[in-house]
């Protein structure tokens, strides 16, 4: 759902210089909207929740026309930090990648890509070759615009290999975006708010798994113990258990780092992957 609030001064943002006012024909209607994490739902109703569950700073959006051809909507976020933009991007991860930013999906007339601390939206309200070329263009020209490269969380350097395909990785502070992509519990079970780093992976094998950094070592282990708790009684000192599905579950921490593996073929294996994530994590200060 789009609103239509009043036009702000879209320079006051820092954003404005970032996006051309003409692409291969499609001129900008006007300087722009801004919209903060308040605001966000005057322009995108229900998915505003998305943004702020990665501390949204501010959204520019504006909107290109070309005679007798469909409008492009340009969405440019400051996440903040790269850390969130690249957890926003991480949300949806379906799609082709055309190699724009530091990770691009496109589909469906829709091209999203990540650079620095900033998330990118470009939205072709009808798709055409046309239109497909004109959104590569812009996407281009915005990345060109962005003059530096943005870090990854580091969390990501304590996965194994098998969980380390980055089309399958999100990054979170939500357990809300948790449990949206893999259900581990309700009334957030695992402690999370904006200042938790959590990684989920799905493997190909259908398993998943969670790993969260804490900002103090009585957080990880507070968790791991919430999390024991839905385990049944004779597993919850071990953490690992076997399913009714007949697959294995298994959590630990060590620090300020927990760690959780669900759905994997052997209880050797989960305390195997446990082992990989807690050792690194130590390795890395973590």
């Amino acid at each position: 759902m789009f609103g239509d609030p009043p036009i702000q001064n879209p320079a006051s943002s820092g954003l404005a210089k970032l996006l051309p006012v003409e692409i291969q024909g499609w001129t900008a209607v006007d300087s722009g909207k801004i919209f903060d994490s308040e605001t966000i739902f005057d322009y995108i109703d229900g998915a505003g929740e998305v943004y702020r569950a990665y501390n949204m700073k501010v959204l520019l959006s504006r909107t290109f026309r070309k005679s007798d051809r469909p409008d492009i909507i340009a969405d440019l976020f400051d996440m903040g930090s790269a850390a969130d933009a690249f957890g926003v991007y991480t949300h949806d991860l379906d799609g082709e990648d055309w190699k724009i930013g530091q990770g691009c999906v496109y589909k469906g007339g829709l091209l999203s890509f990540w650079k620095d601390r900033y998330f990118v939206s470009l939205f072709a309200e009808g798709e055409t070759e046309e239109t497909k070329t004109a959104l590569r263009a812009l996407g281009r020209d915005i990345e060109s615009a962005i003059p530096r490269q943005g870090e990854k969380p580091a969390l990501l350097g304590i996965l194994p290999p098998a969980y380390a395909d980055p089309k399958r990785v999100h990054f979170l502070h939500s357990p809300v975006i948790l449990n949206y992509h893999f259900f581990v519990g309700s009334d957030n079970i695992l402690g999370l708010d904006a200042t938790t780093e959590a990684i989920l992976v799905k493997a190909a094998d259908k398993s998943a798994l969670v790993v969260v950094r804490y900002g103090a070592e009585g957080k990880a282990a507070a968790a791991l113990k919430s999390l024991r708790q839905t385990a049944p009684l004779e597993a919850r000192e071990s953490g690992i258990f076997r399913t009714p599905e007949g697959l294995w579950n298994g959590s630990a921490s060590a620090g300020r780092t927990l760690a959780a593996v669900f759905r994997v073929s052997s209880a050797d294996m989960a305390g195997d992957i446990l082992k990989q994530v807690l050792e690194k994590a130590a390795l890395s200060g973590r």
